[in-house]
C-alpha cells in the first residue's frame, strides 16, 4: 500500500537521504486489520523518479504493522504511484502537447534529456486520464465544489484540457497528494472504479 505526503523537499534530498518523511501511521491502514497500533519504521526501498531537472533513484520510507505484518510506503507528493514520471512533468507535457496540438513537438523538444517523456508516454498518460474521467471527476467533486462544473463539459479533449489547467493552477504535487488521500488511488491508475 502506498500513501502520498506533501513535502517541500527536493527529489535530490530524497536521493541523498536527507529528505524528511512523515511520522508513522497511528493505526494500520489495511482494511482487514485497522489495529490502533502505531506502525514501525521498516527501512527504505529505492525507486526511480523522473521530473524536470532530476532523473534518478530516491529513497522511500516503509512502515510495518506489528499485528498483521504488512507494510505501507510513503511517497513524496511529486511522485505518481507506479509511474516513473513525476506529476509536474506529466501535467506540463500534456498541457504543452495540447497547446501546440502536437505530441511529437513535446517529445522531440526534450529528447536529449533523460527525464523526458516519449510520445508513447504522453499518449498513454492522456488516454489514462480520458479513461478514468468518471473516477477523476468523483475525486474532483470531493476536493472542491468548484470542480463540479467540469462535469458539464461534453468532449473528452475539452474536459481533459480543463482538468489539466485546473490542476496546474492548484499546484500539481498538492493536488496529487490531496486526490490520493481522498480516493486512495492515483488519478493515473489503470483501473476505472467508480463508487
Amino acid at each position: 500500500m502506498q500513501f502520498l505526503f506533501n513535502t517541500a523537499d527536493t527529489p535530490q534530498s530524497y536521493a541523498d537521504g536527507t529528505g524528511s518523511f512523515p511520522e508513522a501511521p497511528e493505526r494500520c491502514p489495511h482494511k482487514d486489520c485497522h489495529m490502533p497500533v502505531k506502525m514501525r519504521k521498516h527501512g527504505f526501498y529505492e525507486r526511480y523518479v523522473s521530473i524536470r531537472g532530476f532523473y534518478g533513484r530516491i529513497r522511500i520510507r516503509r512502515y510495518r504493522c506489528a499485528v498483521c505484518g504488512r507494510t505501507v510506503s510513503m511517497l513524496p507528493s511529486f511522485c505518481v504511484p507506479y509511474l516513473l514520471h513525476g506529476i509536474e512533468l506529466i501535467i506540463h507535457s500534456l498541457l504543452l502537447a495540447a497547446e501546440r496540438k502536437s505530441v511529437r513537438y513535446v517529445a522531440t523538444r526534450w529528447q536529449e534529456r533523460p527525464e523526458s517523456l516519449t510520445r508513447r508516454h504522453i499518449y498513454h498518460c492522456r488516454k489514462g486520464i480520458i479513461q478514468n474521467r468518471a473516477q477523476i471527476q468523483l475525486g474532483l467533486n470531493l476536493i472542491s465544489p468548484e470542480f463540479v462544473e467540469l462535469k458539464q463539459i461534453a468532449g473528452d479533449s475539452d474536459w481533459t484540457q480543463s482538468f489539466l489547467e485546473a490542476v496546474n493552477q492548484l499546484n500539481p504535487p498538492k493536488f496529487n497528494e490531496k486526490y490520493h488521500a481522498l480516493t486512495n488511488t492515483s488519478f493515473m491508475s489503470s483501473h476505472n472504479n467508480v463508487a
